[in-house]
């Protein structure tokens, strides 16, 4: 894949030119135009172009673990979240249904200032004219982002969050809707984040004055709380199964040998239903983009055709090619996710069953508590990977 190269290429000019000083210097916000303090590589990991493994790997090959410990800790945090809710899908699930419920506020003159970056805000308009032209925020940027939303703005966190998973590259169902709830003081109960002016002014590269923020507001408060649910996976086999890529997970192929004995290999088309869920168009294009890569690069490999198939189509193509069992990379909670899940319902004799990395089944289980209790275990990880 064209894209995966390009990610490689830039793991590589990271590791081996900006990797070192990232401790000190990866809280910096210099802006769109400067972002070698950062690795940038979100975009790729989020949809595994490149796995968590592989950009692991490299650091880890360039110095030791003591001197890149903050690199490997931030690319832990996307393992983290995605584990935590996968023990708590029923977080997912609130979060679409209460989306559903503030659709109207939607409407709002105080909503459409913020998505217009028309507020009183000069530093949030310029995120979110940021956001939506290049797809992408600086990390120390979305919290503040998230924190002015919730505390200043007095918007639903909900309703950010939405309005960051459908404009980022990087969009990530766990990282994002967990991160909002962080900041909002609901995954860490009563430890909220809250943006001040002289935090901004440190860390950002534009001096602000006169942003009015609410630095003493309390915590989000939910009564609910959410119970794990046991972590349970399968060993699918491969054999007379259709193997339905997606894009979320680009480079499983390469993890699977099994592929080669399935009957059919196909895609699946994800993109038509983000459409529907009117994400931004630069962010369905990046994935538009990755999911023909993907299958030019399924049908190159394989020397055999491989198609892109839409929710619509997919009931005849396993009708015609007498399918009876679909296998594909496992799908973690969020839209796609619950794409495959309506599927289930509709095709109820054919049998779907997910493939997982032995990083994630080993990885996952941690990630029952906070991040804390989780990092300890990031030097056994290592060991057992590296």
């Amino acid at each position: 894949m064209e894209l995966r190269q390009e990610a490689l290429k830039q793991l590589k000019q990271f590791s081996e030119q900006h990797l070192s000083s990232y401790a000190a210097k990866r809280n910096f916000d210099y802006g769109p135009k400067m972002r070698t303090n950062t690795s940038v590589l979100s975009k790729y990991i989020s949809h595994r172009i490149i796995d968590e493994l592989t950009v692991l790997r490299s650091a880890y090959g360039a110095y030791p673990f003591a001197r890149i410990e903050k690199f490997i800790q931030e690319i832990m945090w996307r393992t983290y979240w995605k584990g935590w809710l996968e023990q708590r899908p029923q977080v997912w699930q609130d979060y679409v249904t209460d989306l559903a419920k503030l659709r109207s506020q939607t409407q709002t003159e105080q909503y459409q200032q913020a998505i217009q970056a028309a507020t009183a805000i000069p530093c949030f308009n310029d995120w979110v004219k940021e956001l939506q032209t290049h797809g992408y925020l600086h990390n120390h940027a979305r919290m503040w982002f998230a924190s002015i939303w919730i505390f200043t703005l007095k918007l639903p966190w909900q309703l950010g969050a939405d309005f960051f998973l459908k404009h980022l590259l990087d969009g990530d169902a766990a990282a994002n809707t967990l991160s909002w709830r962080w900041v909002a003081g609901l995954h860490t109960k009563g430890k909220h984040y809250l943006a001040t002016t002289k935090n901004i002014n440190l860390f950002s590269g534009t001096t602000y004055s006169n942003l009015h923020l609410n630095e003493t507001a309390m915590p989000c408060i939910e009564a609910k709380q959410y119970p794990i649910t046991p972590l349970s996976f399968t060993n699918p086999n491969y054999d007379n199964a259709l193997c339905l890529f997606h894009y979320l997970d680009c480079s499983f192929a390469e993890q699977s040998p099994l592929v080669s004995k399935s009957k059919q290999v196909a895609v699946l088309d994800c993109v038509s239903h983000l459409r529907s869920l009117q994400y931004a168009s630069p962010v369905l294009d990046f994935k538009q983009k990755i999911q023909s890569q993907l299958q030019q690069h399924l049908a190159t490999s394989l020397n055999k055709d491989v198609p892109s198939i839409s929710e619509e189509h997919l009931a005849n193509f396993v009708k015609k090619h007498n399918i009876t069992k679909i296998v594909m990379p496992y799908l973690t909670t969020g839209y796609e996710h619950d794409l495959v899940e309506k599927i289930k319902k509709e095709m109820k004799e054919v049998t779907i069953e997910y493939a997982v990395r032995d990083y994630d089944k080993y990885c996952w289980p941690f990630a029952s508590k906070g991040f804390f209790a989780f990092k300890d275990q990031i030097p056994g990880i290592i060991a057992k990977f590296m």
